[in-house]
């Protein structure tokens, strides 16, 4: 009898372990940094206007409508704004459903198609100084002074988090240490399972007025105005979690993910060379792409009218 309260113990206690197992959120594998990249590469996407530009990253799908993340003064100014996903296809963005996220630099874009494009998880696990994350975003044409002709390169940097600002400016306040370029703005910060942690949107530049009164060319101000010479600042993803059902996004479809960040993988190596994934050799026509599919719906919806033309006629003849 001893021996069977005793085995009823064990396995009481051992039912009692396993389901603690099941309810502890699986840890996170750390990647390496090439395989980071690669998620990246599909989830991060280009915001173009007629004004400017920006980067966003891919976080929901419903149906044939995806949802993307991106920095609110990406989107602010009215403009004829596109969006190029990762296999180089042009998207039309609907202005009047920009929906900026309430008290901080967010918004959320939406773009339809019938293709399968990759969603993002996110990690709502704390972040902490000392932390490695990457940056991937598309820099504007021309960011150190030098048009390319419509060239850009997507950019992939790697770094860590350097602290937090005390007070939120517009939902701003982990710092972290990865190169930026203008057109960055609205990308994801990932951690090293290639979680999205954070949306990029400011950092620090020269202070211009001093350059000039030191002397500096007027071409030596131009591009010192354009880079970035310091930490660079993202809105938490926790922040916009709180407030993702008042722009319409059901937080319960996303992929969160809450186990904390691994220790870094593999170091990422940045390629002498661009990866062909990651260049758009001629911007302008890769904005066309969305005329060009415009144009096949087009000449679709002609061949279906010719058709019926057709048929309409063959009926009257025989009186029907």
């Amino acid at each position: 009898m001893r021996s069977h309260h005793h085995l009823a113990a064990i396995l009481t206690g051992t039912a009692v372990v396993s389901a603690i197992v099941i309810t502890m959120p699986s840890a996170a594998r750390a990647l390496p940094g090439t395989q980071v990249n690669d998620i990246a590469r599909e989830v991060t996407v280009l915001i173009r206007g007629e004004q400017g530009q920006g980067s966003g990253v891919i976080i929901q799908k419903s149906g044939n409508t995806y949802s993307v993340l991106t920095a609110y003064h990406v989107v602010r100014q009215k403009d004829n704004f596109r969006l190029v996903t990762a296999d180089k296809q042009a998207h039309k963005i609907d202005a009047g459903k920009i929906r900026r996220v309430a008290g901080v630099d967010l918004a959320v874009v939406e773009f339809t198609s019938d293709k399968n494009y990759s969603v993002a998880k996110m990690s709502t696990s704390k972040t902490n100084e000392g932390q490695d994350v990457y940056v991937s975003g598309w820099p504007s044409n021309g960011a150190v002074g030098t048009e390319a002709g419509g060239e850009l390169i997507r950019q992939f940097t790697t770094g860590s988090i350097s602290g937090f600002l005390p007070k939120p400016l517009n939902g701003y306040s982990m710092i972290y240490t990865n190169v930026t370029r203008a057109g960055m703005s609205g990308c994801p910060v990932l951690d090293t399972a290639g979680r999205v942690v954070g949306i990029h949107g400011m950092g620090d530049k020269e202070d211009v007025n001093q350059l000039r009164e030191s002397g500096a060319s007027r071409d030596a101000v131009t591009i010192a105005s354009k880079l970035k010479s310091g930490f660079n600042y993202a809105v938490p993803i926790s922040v916009f979690l709180k407030k993702a059902n008042t722009v319409g996004i059901n937080s319960t479809a996303l992929q969160i993910e809450q186990s904390p960040a691994p220790e870094k993988g593999a170091a990422y190596v940045a390629s002498s060379q661009p990866d062909p994934r990651d260049k758009i050799d001629n911007l302008q026509a890769t904005l066309k792409t969305l005329s060009d599919v415009k144009k096949t719906a087009d000449g679709v919806r002609e061949s279906v009218d010719s058709v019926q033309q057709g048929v309409n006629s063959i009926r009257s003849l025989f009186g029907r």
